[in-house]
């Protein structure tokens, strides 16, 4: 289940963000969410 959620960040890094997210014909939303599992990935192995 997919939920919504609501942060600050800064207005030129969206931006960017959602340029890159057209130019590789994804979303924003999925961007956010591959860095997600590889940021807890990597805080996994760390700790392993």
């Amino acid at each position: 289940m997919k939920v919504k959620f609501t942060t600050t960040i800064d207005e030129e890094l969206l931006k960017a963000v959602k340029i890159r997210a057209i130019e590789e014909n994804t979303s924003v939303a999925r961007i956010i969410e591959t860095l997600f599992i590889k940021y807890l990935n990597e805080k996994k192995d760390c700790q392993e």
